[in-house]
């Protein structure tokens, strides 16, 4: 096994910390409270003056300052007053113990892409059980830097380590978040009790009088710990100690419970500040599309499309007080990269009717999802699912009116027959999965028969009707005479040869063909010494082709259709109206 542990050491502060989403998605802060090197002591008090930045405090003494406000020399346990005078552009937050937990299984629910297995442990630790998925994500490493990215999304400084067991790894990211050591990240059961005996003692959850007794009797470290009578420790300090250092080194197990994703997806974000720019919203979006993946992978489940709706500030009375942003795309997807992009291309188009203050995501669209197995040669599947990208990514890109399908319909009028329209990413999905699933079976339609078919077919029904009707005369009178060997050879050679004739291939029959270019309305042609004319005399090549059909719905057509040519070889389709009696062009041949 192997357990990666995430620690979070400023959560507590950041989960309140307003963060100003930067034009160019950075979280990163602009302003720091330390003076500059080079700057003078006036223009370093200006500076101080002007820059921001942030501490959990009670009513009395700063609880947990940041990175930016430590180096302005704000330390834990300085008075109000006195981190004030330190950075005077020092902002002091409470505690929200609501808004603390909300992010924590935020991140929780967004590393569930990595694993299934996510346990919640004690001083804002996440430890996830990866073992089994190393190879699928390209090994440690790149897992390591890919749960890194996942957790920047958020905003929120991490420090992770890996271990074979659950708390060594716990406490090799406590020992990284005090910068405590140099090694935290151990693989084999070996050099983890060398990495875990050199950590201090002061490491271990405990309470504080426990620290101070620890460091009274001369014990630093984890390995002199070990070292001290384990019935003095049980009775000094209880049995809870050595449970963990047991189950830390792997000599006990360490049952854990995994963190649940709820039934349904429900997520939003209040802004920190009014966003009326593309870029700073796709900022703010993509902590929720981080965890709608992470979600989506616990319920094995995909997404082809979400709705994320805008509530804006009301700047006006006209200005509406939400708005939706609906992406869809052709094949059902999980990746959260990928959802983002979509996203951002959207919001590229999309004018805002109002500054935004808070967003929703709604993931309405939900399919199952069946992962696919590598293979040593790309499938024909995949081909489909490859066009389907580039089209949602060039709907995405030019918008959807400006990216055309041509689709089939049922109806055998030439012009009705095909439909130009906006591409839609859902049609073009269940189009391919119905092509891939349903293959019917071809058979050949009587339609097509040829005279000498039709004939044989008719004279077969004729002899049979015959044949029944003289054998229910017979047999009310008299028996039926048994005929000769000879007539049988004729009779069955007659079957024979009929039934041979009947037999069809199972394949299409040809047809007439039909040209490339179809005119939006059919031309009418003139007369000249009883054949139609297009600029020259055209003649019909082909035998009549009759459409008789739209009866249903009031457009009635009866048309007899050719393929025509002119004497220079250009080839034409045409038809003549049965019912006026005229002649049209519908279409020519390239």
């Amino acid at each position: 096994m192997l357990w990666i542990a995430v620690a979070l050491p400023l959560l507590s502060l950041e989960a309140v910390k307003p963060l100003i989403p930067l034009p160019d998605g950075s979280s990163a802060q602009r302003n720091r409270c330390e003076p500059r090197g080079n700057a003078s002591p006036s223009r370093a008090a200006e500076s101080a003056a002007e820059a921001r930045c942030y501490a959990l405090a009670d009513h009395a003494h700063i609880l947990l300052p940041d990175a930016a406000a430590l180096h302005a020399g704000v330390q834990r346990g300085h008075s109000r007053s006195s981190a004030v005078a330190l950075a005077p552009g020092l902002e002091l937050l409470s505690a929200d113990a609501a808004r603390e937990t909300q992010a924590f299984e935020a991140i929780a629910l967004a590393l569930l892409t990595y694993t299934p297995k996510v346990s919640l442990a004690d001083a804002h630790t996440l430890l996830l059980e990866v073992g089994s998925g190393l190879r699928l994500f390209g090994g440690l490493r790149a897992l390591l830097s890919r749960v890194s990215a996942t957790v920047a999304e958020f905003g929120y400084t991490a420090r992770i380590a890996c271990a074979p067991t659950a708390w060594g790894a716990w406490l090799l990211a406590q020992a990284r978040a005090d910068r405590q050591g140099r090694r935290w990240h151990v693989m084999k059961d070996a050099s983890l009790i060398r990495v875990l005996d050199r950590l201090p003692v002061s490491l271990l959850p405990v309470a504080q009088v426990h620290r101070d007794a620890f460091r009274h009797v001369g014990c630093a470290t984890l390995a002199d710990l070990r070292q001290l009578p384990r019935s003095g420790v049980v009775r000094r300090f209880g049995s809870g100690i050595l449970d963990l250092l047991a189950q830390a080194y792997g000599t006990r197990p360490d049952p854990r419970e995994s963190f649940r994703a709820p039934a349904s997806f429900h997520a939003q974000l209040e802004l920190p500040s009014r966003v009326d720019n593309a870029d700073a919203l796709l900022f703010a979006a993509r902590r929720l599309l981080v965890q709608l993946a992470g979600w989506l992978s616990a319920h094995h489940a995909a997404l082809s499309g979400y709705t994320l709706l805008l509530e804006h500030e009301l700047a006006s009375r006209h200005a509406p007080k939400t708005s939706s942003l609906k992406v869809a795309w052709a094949v059902p997807s999980r990746d959260a990269e990928h959802l983002i992009w979509l996203l951002r291309e959207k919001l590229n188009q999309t004018v805002l009717a109002a500054p935004v203050i808070e967003l929703k995501l709604i993931a309405d669209q939900i399919a199952e999802y069946a992962g696919q197995s590598d293979t040593l040669f790309p499938m024909p599947e995949s081909d489909g699912e490859s066009i389907a990208r580039l089209l949602e990514r060039l709907s995405a890109r030019l918008g959807p009116e400006n990216v055309l399908q041509m689709s089939v319909q049922d109806d055998h009028r030439p012009e009705r027959a095909m439909r130009v329209e906006a591409y839609q990413a859902q049609a073009f999905s269940r189009k391919k999965r119905s092509q891939a699933k349903a293959r019917p079976r071809i058979k050949a339609d009587k339609t097509w028969l040829t005279d000498e078919l039709r004939h044989a077919a008719a004279e077969e029904t004729r002899t049979s009707g015959a044949a029944g009707t003289e054998t229910e005369t017979e047999t009310g009178t008299q028996p039926i005479p048994r005929p000769s060997a000879s007539a049988n050879a004729k009779t069955a050679s007659a079957s024979t040869a009929q039934q041979t004739s009947l037999n069809l291939p199972d394949s299409v029959l040809p047809s007439q063909p039909r040209p490339v270019w179809m005119l939006d309305q059919p031309l009418r042609l003139m007369m000249r010494d009883q054949r139609p004319v297009y600029r020259r005399p055209l003649k019909m090549l082909t035998r009549t082709e009759r459409i008789e059909a739209g009866w249903w719905d009031g457009d009635l057509v009866e048309r007899d259709y050719y393929v025509a040519a002119d004497d220079r070889g250009h080839m034409f389709w045409v038809f003549r109206d049965r019912i006026n009696g005229e002649w049209y062009l519908q279409g020519m041949f390239g």
